[in-house]
């Protein structure tokens, strides 16, 4: 099951997973909206929370790193949405998979790039 975060509309993609107002579920052609209980809840309790849907895929538009590498080990595909603002637009060509090797420069969300090189 794919999970795309989304604003109160219920259909404009929200720029923040964990934060987001309501999660859209889809399965195979079939769309369901629901509000997220732990848009306020820490980081331990959202991925509990996280693990009993079922999901395989994540479409987003910003995420953290550590947030990435969260979802890496749980085995869920994180692709960016870099064209479309409302689910129903996106065009799943136009989609970037994020990968260990590109993450970092993806990713920015988050405290990863805080250190000096």
């Amino acid at each position: 099951m794919t999970l795309i975060p989304v604003e109160a509309d219920k259909k404009t993609i929200a720029h923040r997973f964990r934060k987001a107002h309501s999660f859209a579920f889809l399965n195979e052609g079939q769309i369901i909206v629901q509000e997220n209980p732990h848009k306020t809840s820490k980081s331990p309790e959202f991925f509990e929370y996280f693990k009993t849907l079922d999901v395989d895929t994540l479409y987003i538009k910003e995420l953290g790193h550590k947030t990435f590498l969260t979802l890496l080990k749980m085995g869920i595909e994180v692709f960016l949405v870099p064209d479309a603002e409302t689910w129903n637009k996106i065009k799943p060509n136009s989609l970037l998979l994020l990968t260990e090797e590109n993450a970092k420069e993806h990713c920015s969300l988050g405290h990863h790039n805080k250190e000096s090189h």
